[in-house]
């Protein structure tokens, strides 16, 4: 009987043990190390830029502030700025800015919208 109980308190041990020992599991599009998903350009970006970006003042045709992030000025501003880094993806000025939740002024990216747009770099940038 001891040796039931003792069985039984050993097994309950191991399950507890192995049952607490678990990898936090990050939600796709929240992990910067993980394999970039694909990301299009004129599907995912343009609409996040136009909508969170491209308004009076800031980033729109006559920008108050560089780039031009309009749907027609998007893709080319940001490449031929400088403002990518294919190379070392995580050192780009504008994930940079998104990450940090200093741009947009008007309030942070969703995670998962700071996680496309490192994809996408990650990516190599494409024009897709």
């Amino acid at each position: 009987m001891k040796y039931k109980i003792l069985t039984l308190i050993g097994i309950g041990l191991l399950v507890i043990t192995f049952s607490s020992c678990y990898k936090d599991i990050i939600s796709p599009g929240q992990d910067p190390s993980a394999p970039p998903q694909l990301v299009s350009f004129s599907g995912d970006l343009k609409p996040l830029f136009l909508t969170n970006c491209a308004t009076s003042g800031c980033h729109d045709a006559v920008p108050g502030h560089k780039p031009s992030l309009t749907p027609e000025n998007a893709y080319n501003a940001i490449v031929n700025g400088g403002y990518i880094n294919t190379i070392i993806p995580m050192n780009s000025i504008i994930y940079g800015e998104v990450k940090s939740g200093a741009m947009p002024p008007t309030g942070a990216l969703k995670a998962s919208d700071v996680q496309k747009i490192l994809d996408w770099i990650r990516n190599g940038a494409p024009n897709n």
